[in-house]
């Protein structure tokens, strides 16, 4: 849904006032809220705000009334894309080192003796050990 369907499903649904009732709440004229809801007209920044306050609407609420639902999926999706791909590239350059790591007793044991340690045991060696190293 895009934002002119919300705002119109919502004062009908969730609110359920007319629109002259609405349009007084928010202090414009009904042809004013009409072409909001009809999408012939986009509200100022400060008219959206007013929305928000006048129709009492949550954070979650305001959030979903102004993203397009169509938009929402399609940069999720995007994103998850982009972080698999990430991903690769990270473990990508890292494999030919744990290939060649790996083998080695000492430092199989080191993995095994860090999954023992709490996280910030974990991570003050790890701190420890980069700072010897570098």
């Amino acid at each position: 849904m895009k934002f002119h369907e919300k705002l119109k499903a919502y004062r009908d649904e969730q609110l359920d006032i007319s629109q002259d009732e609405a349009a007084k709440l928010l202090k414009v004229s009904n042809a004013t809220l009409s072409r909001y809801e009809s999408s012939k007209r986009l509200p100022s920044l400060e008219m959206v705000f007013a929305i928000r306050k006048a129709y009492q609407l949550t954070d979650e609420q305001f959030l979903d009334l102004l993203t397009d639902d169509s938009s929402k999926r399609k940069s999720t999706e995007s994103f998850v894309e982009q972080a698999h791909e990430s991903q690769g590239r990270y473990y990508g350059q890292f494999s030919p080192l744990l290939e060649e790591l790996l083998p080695l007793d000492d430092f199989r044991s080191l993995l095994l003796q860090l999954r023992d340690l709490s996280k910030e045991e974990q991570e003050k060696l790890l701190r420890n050990l980069l700072k010897s190293i570098t």
